[in-house]
């Protein structure tokens, strides 16, 4: 087959759904099948030209910014990547895209689009429509249906726009791929989605990357050979909480004056503040190297994602191959990424008393997180991209 991915950014950018996009891409030309991937020509949001946000800032100045060759080959999968002009909320304008959307998507079998509320969404439907016939359409949201989790603008704005073009493109999608079963719950009640259409894919991790993890040892003696490593991968912003964290370790620190904790993430737009909250017992790496986070992963005795939401959570993953016991909050897709009281504990939120209270029990008992380590391998491996990729191919099929 011909498949034609269109997304938000992917390799060599950061991020779950950039990974998703590549490794999925990457599975499916290795399975034969001719892959290209559509995006913008940006390594994260700050690239993508002035305009207007949902949260603060809500008004961008920068200049747009391209960061990435505008054709690449990367494991056999084509990339192409279109510059963005402006921005509005969540939407990147890009005439470039869009033309070449319209003009090359009958070349393909079928069209996989990633990531709700963003213009490539858009892009690539009309695209199709404007073709007799129509190509068909695989949609992937990966983000909440609902941003019950930001500010009040934001979630005013998102409601207008999902009773409107939200719900006429989930109509118009041929196949809505929904990451856990809440998430397929979250097509039927938020974004009126026909049940007949939706499959469920979840995310992968590379779980033999994870199985010979580099010595620590260096990096470990860098920040003073702490006795207790809590770990923190994500970015700094809002929903993710990295701030409530360093709160939350202030108290765990005074339990466990040895302890150390490490984070590991790109700055959208909490970074600043939470290296004020931080002191000389927690160690914050921006843009870290894959190196230095699997460094970090071999050393850790537990990762802590205190997410307000998140679409799946592939970190939770990552760390229970990795062998580390998970804390996270009971919501979105981290209700399935790990086994509550088995490779880890869920906290209904990401409050201070909840952390360290969990935290505090898992350091206090090194034999429980060491039994909960070898849960969380077995756990994880059941899930690959191999298996997505299968899965994918499978609904592309039923279309093709």
């Amino acid at each position: 087959m011909k498949i034609l991915q269109v997304a938000e950014r992917t390799h060599p950018a950061r991020g779950g759904v950039e990974l998703h996009t590549a490794m999925i891409s990457k599975q499916l030309v290795e399975r034969g099948h001719d892959v290209t991937l559509v995006v913008f020509n940006s390594l994260d949001p700050n690239d993508c030209g002035f305009g207007i946000t949902y949260e603060k800032p809500y008004f961008i100045t920068r200049p747009r910014k391209p960061s990435l060759s505008e054709v690449d080959f990367w494991k056999g999968v084509k990339i192409l990547r279109f510059p963005s002009e402006a921005q509005l909320l969540s939407y990147y304008w890009s005439p470039m895209m869009l033309h070449w959307l319209v003009n090359h998507i009958h070349e393909f079998d079928v069209v996989h689009t990633h990531c709700f509320r963003f213009s490539n969404n858009e892009f690539a439907t009309l695209a199709s429509l404007l073709r007799n016939p129509r190509v068909p359409i695989v949609f992937t949201c990966h983000d909440a249906a609902v941003l019950d989790y930001m500010g009040l603008r934001a979630r005013l704005l998102d409601g207008v726009y999902r009773r409107t073009v939200g719900k006429k493109l989930v109509s118009i999608a041929d196949r809505l791929i929904a990451l856990t079963e809440t998430n397929a719950k979250e097509y039927e009640n938020f974004l009126f989605a026909d049940p007949i259409k939706i499959r469920i894919v979840p995310n992968g991790i590379d779980f033999e990357k994870y199985q010979n993890l580099p010595d620590p040892s260096d990096l470990k003696k860098q920040l003073g050979n702490p006795e207790q490593i809590l770990l923190f991968i994500g970015r700094f912003l809002s929903y993710k909480n990295p701030d409530k964290l360093i709160l939350a370790f202030r108290e765990i620190r005074a339990k466990f004056p040895n302890s150390h904790l490490v984070m590991i993430g790109k700055d959208y737009g909490l970074l600043n503040y939470c290296k004020k909250l931080a002191d000389g017992h927690v160690t914050i790496f921006e843009n870290a190297s894959e190196e230095l986070k699997l460094r970090s992963l071999a050393m850790a005795d537990l990762c802590v994602i205190p997410s307000s939401y998140e679409g799946f959570g592939i970190v939770a993953l990552e760390a229970q191959a990795a062998g580390v016991p998970v804390i996270a909050t009971k919501s979105g897709g981290l209700t399935h990424c790990l086994i509550d009281k088995v490779t880890g504990y869920h906290i209904k939120s990401p409050t201070s008393d909840e952390i360290v209270s969990v935290a505090s029990f898992l350091l206090d008992h090194p034999e429980l997180r060491k039994g909960m380590g070898r849960a969380g391998k077995k756990f994880s491996k059941e899930f690959s991209w191999n298996l997505v990729a299968e899965k994918l191919e499978n609904i592309y099929g039923e279309l093709v």
